[in-house]
């Protein structure tokens, strides 16, 4: 359920809920041109249910990075990220946007379990 306050409000086949507030979404939006491409909702969501890797967040502990794979362009992997912090009752959406690596790899994080 989308509200006035939520970009994206959404359970996965497990029952957890997910929640991109419009607060984040705006606080990201400028950095992240992507979020304002319209189906980037959808590959958001496409992240947070089938993910390709997900990997602990370097510095935070309750914070986790969803990568989906989108394709290759000359050479170039491009991703999808969906930064995750998970809470008590549910996981807010902090960010998302399209990188081309895996950064958490480059800090030596391991690979992990959808949280």
């Amino acid at each position: 359920m989308v509200t006035s306050t939520h970009v994206l409000d959404f359970k996965d086949k497990e029952g957890k809920r997910y929640i991109f507030t419009k607060q984040n979404f705006d606080n990201h939006a400028a950095r992240h041109q992507e979020l304002q491409i319209p189906n980037f909702i959808d590959r958001i969501k496409k992240a947070i249910i089938k993910p390709d890797y997900v990997y602990p967040a370097f510095n935070k502990k309750h914070r986790f990075c969803y990568y989906y794979l989108e394709g290759e362009v000359a050479g170039t992997k491009r991703y999808t990220k969906v930064v995750v912090d998970k809470t008590k009752y549910c996981y807010i959406i902090v960010s998302a946007y399209r990188p081309t690596n895996l950064r958490e790899e480059s800090y030596g994080e391991a690979l992990c379990y959808r949280p």
